[in-house]
């Protein structure tokens, strides 16, 4: 199933559930002049309705504006039964309260018994392993507020010479990382006959989703640096062209360093779109990086 199909599906879904809110707004709005049944039976289609759009959302990916709108339904849903039930039951917590108050106080005498006797009838037992009896005497722990530990100033103490240098030369790496990157866009885009490369086709790596967050962050310092710069193509998709000459360019616009979000969904779908199936940047090799 191509994006497209999955666009629409997900546009039809989200209509449904906007017109199913609308009827939900409708039916509270004549709860006064419809009767209970109606009410209910109105909910109960909206209900049976909105589980058929739901079907298989596990197996899709998550829409958020569908998951919104359905959480607003469901509980539109509720609020719309609690207040046909509050309309025409005119059922209030005082009528509990005073039942189990005629039902427990009889002739001065308290007697809970009685309520037991008649929630017995209509409960249902539950069977657990696990039991609470033994936590009926344990007493909760006392938060004790600890007082805050003065902080130790540190003594001034003479610079030391990493032992291992190692974290030194991460610079360097990440400078010739972003050096080489350069060299294969420069190479392609002579091969290309000056072409613009498409963005994604070029940074998108077919099997290694951290190679191709590498090569966005490589590409996007290369944006910040005047040597490439990035534009929409004739499919509304970014593609990459090579600056002749980055010094004239620095000095007429402000520099600006280009972030791209992507995530292996993206990465893969751009993958199938551009059918790619080598990288087109190699990655740096850490012996080339120190030479």
């Amino acid at each position: 199933m191509d994006s497209l199909t999955i666009d629409s599906e997900e546009a039809a879904r989200i209509m449904c559930l906007q017109q199913l809110i609308e009827k939900n707004i409708e039916i509270e709005q004549q709860i006064e002049n419809n009767n209970f049944d109606a009410s209910i039976l109105a909910i109960e289609t909206i209900i049976k309705q909105s589980n058929e759009i739901s079907k298989g959302q596990k197996e899709r990916r998550t829409n958020p504006t569908e998951l919104v709108l359905d959480t607003e339904l469901l509980r539109r849903n509720h609020e719309v039964v609690g207040k046909a039930i509050q309309y025409n039951t005119n059922f209030t917590d005082q009528m509990v309260l005073t039942a189990i108050t005629n039902l427990v106080f009889k002739d001065n005498d308290e007697n809970w018994d009685s309520l037991c006797t008649e929630v017995i009838k209509y409960g249902m037992p539950l069977y657990t392993n696990d039991s609470m009896i033994a936590f009926i005497d344990v007493a909760p722990k006392l938060q004790i507020q600890k007082n805050r530990a003065q902080r130790k100033r540190k003594s001034l103490v003479e610079e030391k010479r990493p032992k291992k240098s190692d974290k030194l030369l991460r610079k360097e790496e990440g400078s010739a990382s972003v050096s080489n990157t350069l060299k294969q866009i420069r190479q392609i885009y002579r091969s290309g006959n000056d072409q613009p490369i498409p963005y994604f086709k070029l940074i998108c790596h077919p099997t290694n989703f951290m190679d191709s967050v590498q090569n966005s962050l490589n590409v996007s310092f290369l944006v910040q640096e005047n040597m490439v710069y990035i534009e929409p193509g004739n499919d509304n998709l970014p593609q990459i062209r090579c600056v002749a000459n980055p010094r004239t360019l620095s000095t007429n616009g402000s520099s600006a360093q280009a972030i791209c979000a992507i995530d292996v969904d993206f990465c893969q779908k751009m993958v199938k779109h551009y059918n790619i199936q080598e990288p087109m940047l190699k990655r740096l090799e850490k012996n080339d990086s120190l030479s």
